[in-house]
């Protein structure tokens, strides 16, 4: 009965183990999610690429230290192209955050590591606005 008693708990520890991770990745993918989408709309409100690039950044960072994730490592990356586009021509901005989000500080034995995770969106820029 003991021995039953020890394989069960410990496959409701691992069962218990897997559920946080899948937690804290569920909710890394979330706040990436919401990360890429400011950081499009951040960008698509500049008046040209380098403004959008530089936009973009600070806002994702913002926007994942209030949703409470820390990167190992996070990129950002803008493609502001459509900038260039003519006034009156529907333009778009689109940004891409990809964090790597650590596992090993859940104090779980046998998970460690980092998972990448990463998203795009793509907002609008005013047809009519400023462009340079």
């Amino acid at each position: 009965m003991s021995l039953e008693t020890a394989v069960g708990g410990l496959a409701l520890i691992v069962l218990f183990g897997l559920a946080v991770v899948a937690m804290r990745v569920q909710t890394a993918e979330s706040a990436v999610d919401e990360a890429a989408r400011s950081a499009a709309r951040a960008a698509s409100l500049a008046r040209d690429g380098n403004a959008a690039a530089a936009a973009a950044e600070p806002r994702a960072r913002a926007v994942l230290a209030e949703q409470g994730l820390t990167c190992t490592s996070l990129d950002v990356a803008v493609d502001a192209a459509d900038f260039a586009k003519p006034l009156g021509e529907t333009g778009y901005v689109v940004a891409t955050v990809t964090c790597e989000v650590p596992l090993g500080d859940l104090a779980i034995p046998g998970f460690g590591g980092t998972k990448t995770t990463s998203a795009q969106f793509r907002s609008p820029i005013d047809r009519y606005g400023a462009r340079r």
